[in-house]
Order: structure tokens, then C-alpha cells, then sequence
């Protein structure tokens, strides 16, 4: 079976998914790991605010009719 090639996009977004899983669970399943840094903490708020101000943007045009970006 063929697939179909991935936009480079997409396959960002499937390692950003992949990347946020694994620090998620890494975090919740190891709990004497040691905290994040002041400068970690401060670059994981940066990019998910970031990402957070594209989503938000990208469905305020979906609301108000424009095509989504692609």
C-alpha cells in the first residue's frame, strides 16, 4: 500500500506532538527527576504561547469564514 507524502508541515506537528508527549509523560512518570530550570521553564511558556496565539488566530478566520491556513 502507498502513502501519501506528508507535508512538511504536518510531519512538524506529529514530532511536536510526539516531543510534548514524551515530556509529559517523563514528567508524571518520574517524580525524583529534578524540576525544570528557571530557563527551561521560561522557553516551555515561550513556545506554548506561541503555538497558542497561531491556534487562536487560525480559528478566529475559520469563524469568520476565511479558509484556513495552510
Amino acid at each position: 500500500m502507498s502513502r501519501s507524502p506528508i507535508t512538511p508541515l504536518r510531519e512538524d506537528l506529529h514530532n511536536f506532538f510526539r516531543y510534548c508527549e514524551r515530556l509529559l509523560v517523563a514528567s508524571s512518570q518520574a517524580p525524583d527527576r529534578s524540576p525544570f530550570s528557571p530557563e527551561e521553564l521560561r522557553r516551555i511558556c515561550f513556545y506554548a504561547n506561541e503555538v497558542a496565539k497561531v491556534a487562536d488566530a487560525q480559528r478566529l478566520e475559520e469563524s469568520n469564514g476565511k479558509p484556513a491556513m495552510r
